[in-house]
């Protein structure tokens, strides 16, 4: 049996997702901005040795997806509070 979702709920959830990214958006511009060659050079050496690592680890899709999962519902986690604490959720 499907569930019906709450259309009020659905549409305050999205209205928070958009201001969730127009806030990480305006965060990510400044950051950005004020990035050195040296930071952003760091940044992608890293990215680089993750994806040498996961060859090396026999590239495991789902390992991958699982970490991008995880990070994500960690990455939230703040947000999530803040509804809360608003009484939003």
């Amino acid at each position: 049996m499907v569930k019906k979702l709450n259309k009020r709920m659905v549409k305050q959830t999205l209205r928070g997702y958009q201001l969730v990214n127009t806030i990480t958006e305006a965060e990510r511009r400044v950051w950005l901005e004020h990035m050195s060659i040296e930071e952003a050079r760091k940044i992608f050496d890293e990215l680089h040795q993750g994806a040498d690592d996961w060859k090396k680890d026999g590239g495991d899709l789902e390992a991958v997806e699982r970490q991008r999962i995880n990070s994500k519902v960690q990455g939230r986690q703040p947000y999530i509070r803040l509804a809360k604490q608003r009484g939003l959720l």
